[in-house]
């Protein structure tokens, strides 16, 4: 007995298809068969802004299959900023097992990273694709604006807290970095 099938074909790669037909590599009726709505994605060390929320879902997802709570440092994802990730997001998923795995507490530390991650040399970064929400300390989590508050700690910290030097990398006058530390409670004595 037949039964009539509808599918649809979702496929990825990581060669260009263009170039690909263009040298003969891929035949022109596969290419516009499956060509008909592209998704290009970047790897992920040309995306460094995707890091902190893949991460922090990665780390949920296998905090959750095992029932154990964990948390990055903010140390432990600087390290994860600045690698370049050769094997995408694939690649993170496997660190975040295997931090899970080596973590002798709730906190995720450096020292809890492979190898390759923490003696990686750092890959060139923006400012504002430092460490997550999640990375903060939990009085810093006050629901009003936990990115916000991770991007300017990022800069404090990057400045040594020297707030003149903060608000010039960031874009801000001194007032509006002084203004928003103040709404987001961050102090240089709660990051202990």
């Amino acid at each position: 007995m037949t039964r009539p099938a509808r599918a649809r074909i979702i496929a990825a790669t990581n060669v260009d298809l263009r170039i690909a037909l263009r040298q003969g590599r891929l035949r022109e009726d596969l290419y516009y068969r499956l060509c008909v709505v592209p998704v290009e994605v970047p790897p992920l060390r040309q995306r460094r802004e995707d890091i902190p929320p893949l991460a922090a879902h990665l780390l949920n997802r296998v905090t959750s299959q095992h029932g154990l709570i964990r948390r990055m440092s903010p140390q432990a994802m600087r390290l994860l900023l600045e690698y370049t990730w050769p094997g995408n997001v694939r690649e993170l998923a496997n660190v975040m097992e295997y931090a899970v795995a080596v973590a002798k507490i709730e906190t995720i530390l450096p020292e809890d990273l492979p190898e390759e991650i923490r003696c990686s040399t750092p890959a060139p970064r923006p400012l504002a694709a430092e460490p997550s929400a999640e990375a903060l300390p939990e009085s810093h989590q006050n629901g009003k604006s936990p990115v916000e508050a991770a991007r300017l700690v990022a800069a404090l910290e990057a400045h040594h807290w020297s707030r003149s030097h903060a608000a010039r990398a960031l874009g801000l006058s001194r007032s509006t970095l002084w203004r928003k530390m103040r709404e987001l409670r961050l102090t240089e004595d709660s990051q202990g």
